[in-house]
């Protein structure tokens, strides 16, 4: 997968990084993230953001956002996800002033998209630095096949009268957004690859979206995924 490539640079960037997919598992956590909320990645990989310290605190990483990922809510706005502070909850139980740079990310045109959540201590955090960060990302996957989708949400056509996906497509689809193969469906749903295309082939046809990608875009704009 085209996505891969991105962690490789982000592995000791000066800043904290983690990626996660459209359900919020973490994919991946650099050293400074380690170094900054106190969490190894043996502590959070495969686990959903809003579960680490969930002994303690159900809201997980983010006390403040039991609305849903900010990142998600301005992407299906049409908006660019932009910097923030907001409060991440350390291993110790506190919680942490951060500047909060989230970007959406996409490896080749029919990769599901990743969130990518780039963050320093806000305390020492001097102006532009989190902007800094997101040109860093960008520089380092220019030319890579990585899309950061979130740069052009708006170039992703949205029919105006949301389409009526079957129960079936719009299952199908929720596994396209986390990056499923198509056997994998097959397999987690008992139907055959070719009943999987089928499905995608329709649902793509009805969102008038020329590739995987376009589609789980469109359907984040359309609030047809429930992805919080």
């Amino acid at each position: 997968m085209a996505l891969e490539g991105i962690f490789d640079p982000l592995t000791d960037a000066p800043f904290g990084a983690y990626a996660a997919s459209l359900d919020q598992t973490i994919l991946f956590w650099n050293q400074s993230a380690r170094r900054i909320l106190g969490y190894s990645p043996d502590e959070v990989l495969g686990r959903r953001s809003y579960e680490i310290a969930a002994g303690t605190a159900p809201e997980g990483l983010f006390p403040s956002h039991r609305d849903g990922c900010p990142s998600i809510r301005r992407l299906r706005d049409g908006l660019v996800p932009h910097r923030v502070q907001t409060r991440m909850r350390c291993a110790s139980g506190e919680t942490k002033l951060v500047s909060l740079t989230p970007m959406v990310i996409a490896g080749t045109t029919d990769d599901a998209p990743i969130l990518v959540h780039l963050f320093r201590d806000a305390v020492v955090v001097n102006g532009s630095e989190g902007d800094d960060d997101a040109d860093w990302v960008r520089r380092s996957t220019s030319g890579t096949g990585t899309d950061i989708v979130s740069d052009h949400p708006t170039a992703y056509a949205v029919p105006e009268v949301s389409p009526m996906l079957t129960a079936r497509e719009r299952e199908v689809l929720g596994l396209v957004s986390l990056g499923w193969a198509t056997p994998r469906i097959a397999e987690e749903l008992n139907i055959s690859p070719h009943t999987v295309l089928n499905h995608i082939r329709h649902f793509r046809r009805k969102l008038s979206a020329p590739t995987k990608l376009d589609a789980v875009v469109t359907a984040i704009r359309l609030g047809i995924l429930p992805i919080d």
